[in-house]
């Protein structure tokens, strides 16, 4: 009985000290948990995250962040293609990541302030910079893309001072790059992969400044001849017909008509005297007061005669 209670004893001293070891998957193996249908393991100073599809943005603190200090390179394995947010914020000791070859996404400040990062390596896949996603990486100074022109969310790189290297077999648009470049105010700069810059050798080779020479002459030379021709032309022209005729004509016809014409017609100043006198002349009334005088008083003579008259025949 003794035996077997010292065996319990033992079991229960070493049991404790068993299980630790047994979750971890090697020796070397720090720590190990799940994220959804992630996986993640710190083995030494990796971090490696297994899974596929699209990791899910964390509600509280990542599961790594106590070991923060101790992870110097992240590893994505089995078809990551979307960092959380937040997954690596201020994770100063990070000097390397593997994105894998599924990656598409980084997502908002998922590597925010990371002044470990020197340089990053990004698949064919990638698409998007989110918001934030490299802001104030202090020593970040290249970042390598193998695929087409990424988005540049928000504040993606800002404080960030890099240089983005395209494919020289497929490059960029050069028009979306010199946005870019604007917009950053030159803390971002674009080279092709074999470190060319899109804008200098259209620049600087020979047959392209001649070939601006040429225009420019073509269009300084015949713009002052042809140009100037037709302007003087058309200035003299049209200064020689048109004012002439609008100076010309309004003192010919419509002034003189105003003038001559509406003063005639409309004042009666000569016509209604001729006309007068045969009507209503001064002497033709005179007379008519006469005749009207005689007549009256030859009225009243008979008048009186008559009355007269019958008194004597009375």
């Amino acid at each position: 009985m003794k035996q077997l209670f010292s065996i319990l004893i033992a079991l229960c001293l070493v049991l404790p000290l068993a299980v630790p070891a047994a979750a971890a998957e090697n020796e070397g193996d720090l720590a190990a948990g799940t994220i959804g249908d992630f996986t993640w393991t710190l083995t030494g100073n990796t971090l490696t995250i297994s899974g596929s599809g699209a990791m899910e943005d964390f509600t509280e603190d990542a599961p790594w962040l106590p070991y923060a200090n101790q992870i110097q390179k992240v590893v994505f394995t089995g078809g990551v293609t979307y960092v959380a947010s937040g997954a690596f914020a201020d994770f100063d000791t990070i000097t390397e990541v593997d994105f894998g070859d599924a990656m598409y996404e980084l997502g908002k400040r998922s590597f925010y302030s990371c002044d470990g990062l020197t340089r990053l390596d990004m698949p064919a896949s990638f698409k998007v910079f989110g918001e934030d996603s490299l802001r104030a990486c202090s020593k970040l100074t290249e970042i390598h893309c193998q695929g087409r022109f990424p988005s540049f969310r928000l504040n993606s790189l800002w404080d960030t001072y890099a240089k983005i290297y395209f494919p020289a077999d497929r490059p960029w648009s050069v028009e979306l790059i010199q946005q870019l470049e604007e917009a950053f105010h030159g803390r971002i700069e674009f080279l092709a992969s074999d470190g060319t810059d899109p804008y200098v050798p259209a620049a600087e080779t020979e047959p392209v400044t001649e070939a601006p020479t040429t225009e420019v002459t073509e269009e300084t030379s015949a713009p002052t001849t042809e140009e100037t021709t037709q302007e003087t032309t058309q200035e003299t022209t049209q200064e020689t017909t048109l004012p002439v005729t609008e100076e010309t004509l309004p003192p010919t016809t419509v002034p003189a008509e105003a003038e001559t014409t509406l003063p005639e017609t409309t004042v009666p100043t000569e016509n209604p005297p001729a006309e007068a006198p045969s009507r209503y002349s001064p002497v033709t009334l005179i007379l008519a007061a006469v005749v009207m005088v005689l007549c009256i008083l030859a009225a009243g003579v008979l008048i009186i005669r008559s009355h007269r008259g019958g008194k004597y025949l009375d």
